[in-house]
């Protein structure tokens, strides 16, 4: 009728329940921290996890008795179980702590079943107290599987080597063991000039249009070479302000169908000129003034803006060229991807800080210089292998932050970009 299966961080107890004047099932045990543990099931299951244990534990005493409908218990049946240890325990014996752009990851391959959280924390300085503390970075759910954590320290924690302390808990928030690692060395991640980089585009979807200062709604002063003109906020168009006129972007504007569809199989290609490592890229965003609206964009700017996107590294025979070697899908390896839900609340948006603060309804070129830039970061994994080409793929943009669907649309798949930066090591 009973039998015991150990697994991560306890034993499953299987039953077969074939007495109907059975209604409950009914177990007590010992866990590892010395509580009394009491659990019931009833025929809608045919288990019940006995946890509470974290190292390999033999032969636990448990109790099971059986309940009526009336609460009523019948003797006591007397068994033992085998434990093995919880992954809070072993988490610590497949966990690596590695270098990382300006700071470092945290890599662990856990199999089996998994409960409870790992805590990361660095050494550093405590920003209120000015002295040298224990810094608290996450708390992430253990999963099952691979999983990567890079953390990339702010600037005014940067250091050379780092000292990072890690804690597992259970869910009662106990913590079970704890490891520090000393002399994690980061790497600094730098932005690379981009004087020679060319955005390729297969597809000639990039709209390339000089600026136009006759044309009130579309002024034009879109592609691709404004990518990397330095411009990550509009500054440039702020210098044109003019009431009852469009503000020209001076940005990459790409369409129609310029989002990746499964019978739309389009991209753009970053050539750096050069092999380099390359550890994040950040894609900018514009902040949009209160003047006439631009008709290039639909008349929204928004919707426009990228929610959902991929980066790949070519890692096929030869350079990338778009007509005498474009490659096939197994000549792109995927190393990053940004993703947030198209209907998003606007306080989880990536371009959060623009809404927030936004300019005033006729601003002026000093209200745009006083606001930070704004962009979605991705960053790529940390490995000492340089690559020339990156595939940029857009999937979806972001829907109207008012819900006003009919006027702010996207329907003919647009995506635009105000500049772009990379970020590693030459």
């Amino acid at each position: 009728m009973f039998s015991f299966t150990p697994v991560e961080g306890g034993a499953v107890m299987h039953y077969k329940l074939t007495d109907r004047r059975v209604n409950k099932v009914k177990v007590e045990y010992t866990d590892e921290y010395g509580l009394k543990v009491y659990k019931t099931a009833d025929y809608a299951v045919d288990s019940i996890v006995l946890n509470g244990f974290n190292q390999v534990h033999e032969d636990v005493p448990v109790r099971v008795s059986f309940l009526d409908k009336n609460e009523k218990e019948s003797d006591v049946l007397h068994f033992a179980f085998n434990t093995r240890a919880s992954n809070l325990y072993t988490f610590f014996d497949v966990v690596k702590v590695n270098s990382y752009w300006n700071g470092f990851q945290v890599i662990y391959d856990l199999k089996g079943r998994t409960e409870g959280s790992a805590s990361v924390f660095f050494v550093g300085i405590n920003p209120t107290t000015k002295v040298q503390d224990t810094l608290f970075l996450e708390n992430f759910l253990l999963e099952e599987g691979r999983n990567v954590k890079a953390y990339s320290i702010d600037d005014s924690q940067l250091q050379d080597a780092y000292t990072v302390v890690i804690t597992t808990e259970d869910d009662r928030q106990r913590i079970v063991r704890k490891q520090v690692w000393n002399g994690v060395e980061g790497v600094d991640r730098l932005l690379i000039p981009s004087k020679d980089f060319e955005l390729i585009d297969p597809f000639n979807k990039s709209k390339e249009m000089e600026y136009n200062s006759s044309n009130n709604y579309n002024p034009g002063a879109l592609g691709k070479a404004y990518l990397f003109d330095g411009d990550t906020k509009g500054t440039t168009g702020a210098e044109y302000y003019k009431s009852g006129k469009a503000t020209p972007p001076f940005a990459f504007l790409a369409g129609p169908n310029a989002l990746w569809r499964p019978d739309n199989d389009v991209y753009f290609v970053l050539d750096l000129q050069k092999p380099m490592i390359v550890g994040e890229m950040r894609f900018y965003m514009k902040y949009v003034d209160g003047y006439a609206a631009n008709k290039d964009f639909d008349n929204d700017y928004y919707t426009k803006l990228p929610c959902d996107m991929q980066v790949f590294a070519w890692v096929g025979e030869g350079d990338y060229n778009k007509d005498t070697n474009p490659g096939t899908a197994e000549d792109w390896e995927e190393v990053g991807r940004f993703k947030q839900e198209q209907t998003a609340e606007n306080v989880d948006r990536w371009y959060n800080e623009a809404l927030l603060n936004p300019l005033p309804w006729q601003g002026t070129k000093a209200d745009v210089e006083v606001r930070k830039p704004v962009y979605l970061s991705i960053p790529f994994p940390f490995e000492e292998r340089e690559c020339r080409f990156f595939k940029i793929q857009f999937n979806e943009t972001f829907l109207d932050v008012n819900k006003n669907y009919s006027y702010n649309h996207n329907n003919n798949n647009n995506v635009t970009v105000q500049e772009l930066e990379v970020y590693g090591q030459k």
